[in-house]
């Protein structure tokens, strides 16, 4: 089952044992605040990540909706569009706004967690595709460069980690676990030495 970014926010859940229970992360209502830090911890999380879809949001509203009966051309145009714009309007973006230091630490934490899980085969086969993975240095407000792969994300990490709005994505570059805006092709943040050699 996927969750819906309802209303502009998630409640985010962390359980025991550092696992993420998925079907527990979303909730019709706003979620009520807790003392327990890590549920105040992805609480944040959730909220940076309102704060970004209400700005792209208000930046797709001035582009206009994407009409998937328009020509490729006209569509990527829009999505130059929209990333320049998300650019333009998050100039002082750095690493660590959306993703912060405590959330980084926690999920570099699960991933290692979910690897460590991993099979000798499952290992060696994910060892073999470190090649698909691009070979640059993210930057927050960097284009994803279009020269390199977007290489297939692990789906068994996929539901170790928190959800996401529609609009936005996990993808691996090397070592880095990256936020990247689905249509507009932005970096939005990244964590470094997150992944395991072996991506």
């Amino acid at each position: 089952m996927s969750c819906k970014w309802r209303g502009g926010r998630l409640a985010l859940v962390a359980v025991v044992g550092a696992a993420w229970t998925v079907g527990t992360g979303c909730r019709e209502t706003e979620p009520e605040r807790s003392e327990n830090p890590t549920d105040t911890m992805f609480a944040d999380f959730a909220e940076r990540l309102d704060a970004y879809t209400t700005l792209r949001e208000r930046l797709t509203d001035s582009i206009g909706d994407l009409d998937p009966t328009k020509s490729q051309e006209e569509i990527a145009a829009r999505a130059v569009a929209l990333g320049n714009a998300i650019i333009a309007s998050r100039p002082d973006a750095k690493q660590g706004d959306i993703f912060s230091p405590e959330v980084a630490a926690f999920l570099a934490t699960l991933i290692r967690q979910e690897y460590s899980r991993r099979s000798e085969p499952v290992l060696e086969t994910r060892q073999d595709q470190q090649d698909e993975l691009p070979d640059f240095e993210p930057r927050v407000n960097q284009i994803y460069p279009t020269t390199y792969p977007l290489a297939t994300f692990p789906p068994a990490l996929l539901p170790v980690l928190p959800p996401l709005p529609e609009v936005i994505e996990y993808r691996i570059v090397r070592d880095y676990l990256i936020l990247r805006d689905v249509e507009a092709n932005v970096i939005l943040d990244f964590i470094p030495r997150a992944v395991p050699s072996g991506g």
